[in-house]
């Protein structure tokens, strides 16, 4: 019995991540959903064997070690979730920072298509500030992403000479280097900025953004399709223990 449920946990996640990698960008996360179903998949479809070739006390304790793993993951993924809906945004900041994410072709995808709407909500009601759309162009990408995400912007009623345009960056580090460098250069005096960003990422990208030298900074979260919740969180709870650990 066990093992035809572990078969069946396998095989649904195997076709989730299948189906990931046919709907968006491959990525991180979305390699650890199919290597997570492809493994557990294997796992019970070679139970038996598995279990005749450990201890029985070797077995228990990698089932402990396995179960203290993902209730650990499953609560970090919930302080990310919990930091990420806490929005501090007051709509009187001076700029806003919309951090890139992936483009097909020259399109936004639908997570940073509401990272943009949040951009033009917070347009709509503090029109003096200038937004800083970032990214570079990465694979399955015929633009940059900055440039895609000025042009959506445009489209949706942002005044051109309010956009500024960061195309060199790869990575969240960068994305906030590369635009205070923009920034610094744009404001003769001290300003405040917002960090507009998916909510699994809001917790990095403002830590990052303090680390980058912005001094006044509040963050302003914008949603995710739930097909997508757990490789984003997967990856990003990866990507915040590398930031603690290594940088």
């Amino acid at each position: 019995m066990k093992a035809r449920i572990i078969t069946l946990i396998g095989a649904i996640f195997t076709a989730y991540g299948v189906i990931l990698c046919s709907m968006s960008n491959i990525n991180l996360g979305v390699v650890l959903v199919a290597v997570f179903g492809i493994a557990t998949l294997c796992v019970g479809v070679f139970y038996p064997k598995i279990k005749s070739l450990l201890t029985i006390r070797f077995f228990r304790i990698c089932k402990i070690f396995i179960l203290l793993f993902l209730c650990a993951e499953i609560a970090f993924m919930s302080f990310l979730a919990i930091y990420g809906f806490s929005d501090t945004v007051e709509y009187r900041e001076d700029a806003v920072i919309v951090l890139g994410a992936g483009v097909r072709g020259d399109r936004v995808t639908l997570p940073l298509k509401m990272r943009l709407d949040k951009a033009v909500e917070f347009h709509r009601k503090n029109p003096e500030a200038v937004i800083v759309v970032t990214g570079g162009q990465g694979l399955q990408e015929t633009v940059t992403e900055a440039y895609a995400m000025e042009k959506y912007l445009i489209q949706h009623g942002v005044d051109k000479n309010k956009i500024l345009k960061e195309e060199k960056a790869a990575s969240t580090f960068e994305n906030m280097k590369f635009s205070k460098e923009i920034l610094d250069n744009y404001f003769t005096t001290a300003y405040s900025v917002t960090i507009v960003t998916n909510h699994f990422h809001i917790f990095r990208g403002t830590a990052i953004a303090q680390k980058a030298g912005f001094q006044s900074v509040t963050h302003m979260h914008a949603g995710l399709q739930w097909y997508n919740l757990l490789p984003c969180f997967l990856r990003e709870s990866l990507a915040v223990i590398k930031m603690f650990v290594f940088e």
